[in-house]
């Protein structure tokens, strides 16, 4: 997991962390992670006193170009935590998204998101739509 962190890591400007706040609810912020190798954690600048709290988390990092093509992507989750030097994620996972890990990359995120699909109709008691040729 951690070749696939300092490989892609570098592409992104900023990524999105994304932890629970006082209350339980989701909460995101921006922030700029960076790879502290000698602990195995990324580290990010999170505002003071925004709520986040320690606990599960996810960072996501992507990135697109100005027409919204060229996705890239990956999301890590871990777990947020908090120590002398400030806020730490802990990743426990890697999960590729778009253009990340060449054309097998591409084909297991479209079977994931088809498979995802399928579930949440199935969960629901509802059918596909229909699908319209395109004219």
């Amino acid at each position: 997991m951690w070749s696939e962190i300092i490989r892609y890591l570098p592409e992104f400007k900023s990524a999105v962390l994304t932890g629970l706040d006082e209350a339980g609810y989701p909460f995101s912020v921006r922030c700029q992670p960076h790879a502290d190798l000698s602990r195995y954690v990324l580290r990010a600048q999170v505002p003071e006193g925004c709520g986040i709290q320690p606990g599960p988390a996810s960072l996501l990092c992507h990135k697109h170009d100005e027409r919204l093509w060229n996705l890239r992507s990956f999301v890590l989750r871990g777990t947020l935590e908090r120590d002398e030097q400030g806020w730490l994620l802990r990743p426990r996972q890697f999960i590729p998204g778009m253009g990340i890990g060449g054309l097998m990359g591409y084909v297991r995120y479209i079977r994931k998101c088809r498979r995802t699909a399928r579930q949440y109709l199935e969960q629901r008691g509802l059918s596909r739509l229909p699908s319209r040729g395109i004219n």
